[in-house]
């Protein structure tokens, strides 16, 4: 993957935590391409996007399927330079990322993967592409940072409602915020739910049923006078 992506590339940086990975294809595109392509031995868990030149990049990579999320997260913190991420990942792991409400996979990392992504289905990859041959399928998928995110608000406050509502996922939401280990150390005091209008006609409902502006309906009544609003973006 990395010979064509130096042929088309103006610049490449390649992080690669095996050393003899990273040797063998630094031997194969060195000589005719060594003036625009960087290397770097290195766990990209620890070092994220920290190495990349400053300026906007297309990512491309084949993940390890358990560093996934930890990308995910990296891709969402770096997202003012990211222009787009084309990434090979378990096929549960992308269908998660772009799951709706109501799927049983539905979770907050979809949630949190929404609010600053547009997730692109692109091919799946059987498992018998590889050899050995893994027990998971794989799917490519295009990843593209949303200009801004969804609504303005604040952030940490919201996905701490999030977090709460899928902390048990057979409890309901107005249990789960009550319960929450989440939502103890909130910023702001926090309205029971049996005073929020949203629970009056919904109260046991859960929060694998919320969309993405629902969730922010309940952020409103639970955390914000009468005078505020977050902005749809």
């Amino acid at each position: 993957m990395t010979f064509p992506l130096a042929e088309k590339a103006k610049s490449l940086t390649v992080i690669e935590s095996d050393i003899g990975f990273m040797e063998a294809t630094r031997a194969k595109i060195w000589q005719q391409y060594s003036s625009k392509t960087n290397f770097i031995h290195s766990d990209f868990t620890k070092i994220g996007f920290t190495k990349v030149a400053p300026e906007r990049f297309v990512i491309v990579a084949n993940l390890p399927y358990q560093i996934s999320t930890s990308f995910i997260q990296n891709v969402i913190s770096e997202r003012r330079r990211v222009d787009k991420a084309i990434i090979m990942v378990q096929r549960e792991f992308a269908e998660r990322l772009a799951a709706p409400p109501g799927n049983k996979i539905y979770g907050s990392l979809s949630v949190f993967a929404q609010f600053y992504l547009n997730v692109k289905k692109l091919i799946d990859v059987p498992r018998t592409a590889f050899k050995p041959v893994p027990n998971v399928d794989s799917q490519v998928i295009e990843v593209i940072p949303r200009e801004k995110p969804l609504y303005n608000l604040d952030e940490v406050l919201f996905f701490q409602l999030v977090r709460s509502a899928f902390w048990g996922r057979r409890k309901s939401l107005a249990k789960c915020i009550r319960q929450s280990p989440f939502l103890r150390k909130a910023s702001v005091r926090t309205r029971p739910p049996s005073e929020c209008d949203f629970f009056k006609d919904r109260p046991m409902i859960r929060g694998e049923e919320l969309s993405i502006s629902e969730f922010v309906r309940v952020y409103k009544e639970l955390f914000l006078s009468s005078g505020d609003s977050p902005d749809e973006r």
